[in-house]
């Protein structure tokens, strides 16, 4: 009887688990097709400004470079770190490249560099913030040359 009881008791948190999981898993689509939206924005947004986009969600290690492109007004390589944001979040996208996400993309920006170009061509860092308004409509907001070498 008692086993019989504990069964019960399992299956529920069983089911309960699965039911935990699966609204996880959705969040993390959610976020992800967000990020891609963004990203997709930040991309037209580049392009419109005469940037050649060499690469999109480049990864090493933990860290991923959204975005690398080419200047073409000025030959530099440039990687991007694209944030989206609801208009009037409390944190805004600049922002939210804190220090510990830096260092992250600092080692996979010098990776890429070690892996696909000079460690001497000219490069920066830039920061592409996407704010969605109520009406849908985004205001994208350009940071160039961000500290992060």
């Amino acid at each position: 009887m008692r086993i019989g009881l504990f069964g019960n008791i399992l299956k529920k948190f069983e089911t309960l688990g699965r039911v935990i999981g699966r609204i996880f898993s959705r969040k993390r689509t959610a976020n992800a097709c967000l990020g891609k939206l963004g990203e997709d924005l930040a991309v037209d947004f580049l392009r419109r400004k005469h940037f050649k986009i060499l690469r999109r969600n480049w990864t090493f290690g933990k860290g991923e470079i959204d975005i690398v492109a080419l200047d073409m007004s000025c030959d530099v390589l440039v990687f991007v770190e694209v944030k989206l944001r609801a208009k009037g979040a409390l944190i805004p996208g600049y922002f939210a490249v804190n220090t510990k996400k830096k260092n992250i993309l600092r080692r996979t920006c010098r990776a890429y560099l070690r892996n696909f170009a000079a460690a001497d061509i000219p490069h920066r860092f830039d920061v592409i913030a996407v704010e969605m308004c109520e009406s849908g409509s985004p205001e994208i907001f350009h940071y160039e040359n961000v500290k992060l070498f």
